[in-house]
C-alpha cells in the first residue's frame, strides 16, 4: 500500500491526500495528548493504532517517544485501577522504550528522550505510586536541565510555545525538587526573554507570590488546541 494510502487509512480522512511533509508528531499528538491530558482512553488507543499503521515510515526514536508517552499513561491508569500487573508491564515497557531511544537517537532526534521524559513525568509524576514520585520528579528535572543544555543559545530563537514549554518545564520541575536557585534563574529567563506572553505573566506571579506556585500552573499553558492535525491537513491540501 502506498504511503499516502496508509495515512488515509490511519486518519480516516476521505478524499484528501496529506502531504508527505507531515511528520509523525502531527499524526498522533492530538490523540495521544487527549489520553495524557484528558484521560481519554479511546483517543489514546486511536493514537497507538496510528503509530502501528505508519510507524515504519518514521525514525525509530520518534515513534518510540510517542509509545513511551502512551505506555506511561496506560501504566498510570492501571495503577489507579489497582492493576499492579498491568502497571508493572506498561511502565516497564515505557522504560525499555526510553532506553532504546537514547541508544538510537541522532541528529534532531537527540533531544527526544529529554523532551518526552520531562514532559510526561511533569504531567503524570504525581499519579505514579507514591514511592516513585520523588524519583520521577527528579528525573523530570534532570531531563529538562539536559534539554536546556542541549538546546544552548538556540532556545532563544525558538517559537513561543517551544521556548516557553522548555523553560517553564525547567521552572516547574526545579520547584518540585526544591531547587530554589535554579527556579529563580528559570523564572528570570522567562520574564526577560518572553515578555507579554502567558509564560511571563505566570513567571512574574511565581516570583512575586511564592505561595501561588502550588496552585498556578506554569507549564503546558499555550498548547494542544483542538484539531491541529485537521488544520494542518487543510493547509497542506490548499498549498499543493
Amino acid at each position: 500500500m502506498k504511503f499516502t494510502g496508509l495515512l488515509l487509512l490511519a486518519l480516516t480522512v476521505s478524499a484528501q491526500v496529506p502531504s508527505n511533509t507531515l511528520n509523525v508528531n502531527w499524526l498522533v499528538r492530538e490523540d495521544l495528548f487527549a489520553g495524557l491530558l484528558e484521560n481519554d482512553r479511546d483517543r489514546l488507543k486511536k493514537g497507538v493504532a496510528t503509530l502501528d499503521t505508519v510507524g515504519t515510515y518514521y525514525s525509530e526514536a520518534r515513534v518510540l517517544s510517542w509509545r513511551y508517552l502512551a505506555e506511561v499513561t496506560q501504566a498510570v491508569w492501571d495503577y489507579e485501577a489497582k492493576d499492579v500487573t498491568g502497571f508493572n508491564r506498561h511502565y516497564g515497557l515505557a522504560l525499555t522504550y526510553l532506553d532504546r531511544i537514547r541508544k538510537v537517537a541522532s541528529g534532531n532526534d537527540l533531544v527526544l528522550p529529554e523532551i518526552f521524559e520531562g514532559a510526561v513525568l511533569l504531567v503524570l509524576g504525581d499519579r505514579l505510586p507514591e514511592a516513585m514520585r520523588k524519583g520521577a520528579w527528579e528525573r523530570a528535572y534532570l531531563a529538562y536541565a539536559k534539554l536546556d543544555q542541549l538546546q544552548g543559545d538556540s532556545v532563544d530563537k525558538m517559537p513561543m510555545h517551544l521556548k516557553g514549554e522548555s523553560l517553564s518545564g525547567l521552572a516547574a520541575t526545579a520547584y518540585r525538587t526544591g531547587r530554589e536557585a535554579e527556579l529563580k534563574q528559570a523564572l528570570e529567563r522567562i520574564v526577560a526573554g518572553m515578555p507579554k506572553t502567558p509564560y511571563a505573566s505566570v513567571a512574574k506571579k511565581w516570583m512575586e507570590e511564592p505561595e501561588s506556585r502550588a496552585r498556578v500552573k506554569i507549564a503546558c499553558i499555550s498548547c494542544h488546541e483542538p484539531n491541529r492535525l485537521g488544520n494542518r491537513l487543510e493547509l497542506s491540501h490548499k498549498t499543493k
